[in-house]
């Protein structure tokens, strides 16, 4: 293994890259994955035809052969495999109904990728009845965030080598780093965090992570279009909607028995990198507080539009902010200080409102018909992360079965659905 020809900007890692070496751990892989849906028209694909379409690919960039030796306990150290086992990085698996795909989906978030070997993996998988097959990609949270996730598509997408530039600029940009912060916008964004954290304080019941490792997801796929209507129809933005419809669907089906949470501090994903350039992690976390005991939508979007508003003018996200250089604690400290400020800043749910970036939609001749994201749980027991692209927007569920009630993740989409349905202008 080398890294002689790498770019050193492109596999050493940053210090936002280091959180999520930081928060991965036994019971908590820290790999986000992305679902995709292909076409039932025409023969279906083989294990060995994605083998092959990725051992022609995994020469575009380096960051396809980026592993990682330790960065647990131990500092990480970046290995640059020089021919990486494919047989080790493609895999191909069946599956008998839908329900058992998501069991099969949930048991790819819980199992952990292998280290040192680069931070990604394929599953091809192919129903033994009728049904679409399914690809699931998986890569590790310090490889890449989900925007720059996109570079990932060329290791099997269809295109012309033109076609195919376009994923560059989250495959050869150089690993983001934090920009300097001006001391009076650090200053505002500390105060906006101290205030939404206190909001959040009261009322709170929703249920902690625990340490099973077991995982549960449940996909859902809507009408951008209608969407859009739905928000219009509330004269909301789409992201004020999502983010009420939710926060109404969790009102309707509590996940305890007892008093609903009145709070529901969420983790809200806010990109640093405005240019969308960049490989790494330019994501930042704002925390936001839905209301947890309201089903009035129409209360729902008055909350959401506050929130967002406070977000939007005075950054609390720029808080957790990691600082490129200055001096480094060791980094067993440094792990430390890493999930103390998580376990402080004590999420209850996540929820990612995310644009699509990329045009190719075929994967050896197969259409894409839904592509779907799938989010770690990095101190929080459940995650809704939707994808808005083209005219579909998808919407990706995971869920710690072992806090929240089993089923609970299909039982949340039975519902949001129905929600989105009831709010559309035609309802």
């Amino acid at each position: 293994m080398s890294d002689s020809a790498a770019s050193t900007s492109v596999i050493e890692l940053t210090g936002p890259d280091h959180t999520y070496l930081h928060l991965d751990g036994k019971g908590r892989p820290m790999h986000w994955a992305m679902v995709l849906e292909l076409d039932t028209e025409g023969d279906r694909l083989t294990a060995a035809q994605v083998r092959a379409r990725v051992a022609e690919r995994i020469g575009l960039f380096d960051l396809f052969r980026v592993g990682i030796a330790e960065g647990r306990w131990r500092a990480p150290r970046v290995v640059l495999a020089e021919n990486p086992d494919l047989d080790q990085h493609v895999a191909g698996a069946d599956y008998a109904t839908p329900e058992d795909l998501r069991r099969r989906l949930a048991k790819l978030l819980e199992t952990p990728l292998a280290r040192p070997n680069p931070l990604w993996h394929l599953t091809l998988f192919t129903p033994s009845g009728d049904g679409p097959q399914v690809v699931a990609l998986r890569v590790h949270h310090a490889l890449s965030d989900g925007i720059a996730g996109a570079a990932f598509a060329a290791l099997l997408a269809d295109g012309t080598p033109d076609e195919l530039k376009e994923f560059e600029r989250f495959a050869t940009s150089p690993r983001f780093r934090t920009p300097p912060i001006d001391p009076e916008v650090l200053k505002e964004s500390k105060a906006a965090f101290a205030e939404q954290h206190a909001g959040g304080r009261k009322g709170r019941g929703w249920p902690k992570l625990t340490k099973s490792g077991r995982r549960e997801v449940a996909l859902l796929s809507v009408s951008t279009r209608d969407l859009r209507r739905a928000a219009r129809k509330h004269n909301a933005s789409v992201h004020e909607f999502v983010l009420a419809a939710i926060g109404t669907t969790l009102s309707t089906i509590p996940p305890s028995t007892g008093k609903p949470a009145e709070v529901i501090r969420v983790t809200l994903p806010v990109t640093n990198d405005p240019e969308f350039r960049h490989t790494g992690n330019a994501v930042l976390v704002s925390p936001l507080n839905l209301l947890g005991s309201e089903t009035d939508i129409g209360r729902q979007i008055e909350r959401a539009r506050s929130e967002l508003a406070t977000i939007e003018k005075r950054r609390p996200e720029l808080a957790s902010a990691i600082p490129d250089g200055g001096p480094q604690a060791p980094w067993p400290v440094q792990r430390l200080i890493a999930n103390a400020a998580m376990a402080h800043m004590s999420p209850d749910v996540h929820i990612g409102i995310n644009p699509g970036f990329s045009r190719i939609r075929e994967v050896l001749g197969k259409r894409i018909t839904e592509l779907t994201a799938l989010s770690p749980l990095a101190g929080y027991s459940f995650s809704v992360t939707s994808l808005i692209l083209g005219k579909n927007t998808s919407f990706g569920v995971v869920i710690d079965p072992a806090a929240l009630p089993p089923g609970y993740a299909e039982k949340f989409v039975e519902h949001f659905e129905r929600v989105l349905r009831e709010e559309s202008p035609a309802a």
